[in-house]
């Protein structure tokens, strides 16, 4: 399983988030040109592999950075909305959930002079749910004599009777 998909997914399932996630590949496309005002708005997400000693096994380092117009004056607002947006897509347990996603950092709002835009920062740790297999019950015997009978025709289980081998 790979963990970026399984999080790219949870988060492209909400419309307004996939929205954002292709007003930034637009915009790497235009080089940062600031002539498409109407996707003022966007997401990027940067992954890394974490090397912390206290990380669980597999797990990632997600940064997704939000992007609003400098020049809107509902742009905090905005990055409030799309940051929650993110936490609930991210956070969001179905009934066999394959990883956890918790935010390490939060950035307050900066502005980013390559896309005329303010920006907000989370950084995010991603990691593959643990599936412990189940341990197997020993096997109890319940102990028992068998005779064979005078014929040999079959087998005598006391409390049973006789069970036949053909």
């Amino acid at each position: 399983m790979d963990i970026r998909i399984v999080a790219f997914n949870l988060i492209a399932r909400d419309a307004t988030l996939r929205t954002l996630l292709a007003n930034y590949a637009r915009r790497l496309e235009a080089d940062g040109a600031l002539d498409d005002r109407a996707a003022s708005c966007f997401v990027s997400l940067r992954w890394k592999v974490d090397e912390r000693t206290s990380a669980p096994a597999g797990s990632e380092l997600l940064t997704l950075q939000v992007h609003a117009s400098r020049t809107d004056s509902r742009s905090l607002a905005q990055l409030d909305r799309v940051l929650q947006r993110l936490r609930a897509a991210l956070t969001t347990v179905g009934p066999n959930p394959c990883i956890t996603a918790r935010c390490l950092t939060m950035s307050g709002a900066v502005a980013d002079s390559r896309f005329d835009t303010l920006v907000r920062t989370s950084t995010w740790r991603i990691a593959p749910v643990r599936t412990q297999p189940e341990a197997a019950a020993p096997t109890g015997l319940v102990p028992w004599s068998v005779w064979s009978e005078a014929g040999g025709s079959g087998l005598l289980v006391p409390g049973i009777g006789a069970l036949s081998m053909n």
